[in-house]
């Protein structure tokens, strides 16, 4: 998911600035990645438990939303 919201900020920053904990979510993925050792499992389950099911929850509403010209090239 990191990695995918990296790539949004880039394409589509518009879209990337409507997700919430957009930033937080690549800063994670940063630190699990390169500072694995420094992460808090409960940290890490936290997140599963609220942000999650957020963040599920808005790439479904995104999903659904019509393409913009834009969005097409």
């Amino acid at each position: 998911m990191g990695e995918a919201m990296a790539a949004l900020a880039r394409i589509a920053p518009e879209t990337f600035s409507e997700i919430t904990r957009a930033r937080r979510i690549v800063d994670f993925r940063n630190q699990l990645t390169h500072e694995y050792s420094t992460v808090d499992d409960a940290l890490v389950w936290a997140i599963v438990v609220t942000d999650v099911p957020v963040l599920r929850g808005e790439c479904a509403d995104l999903i659904k939303r019509p393409l913009s010209a834009d969005d097409e090239n």
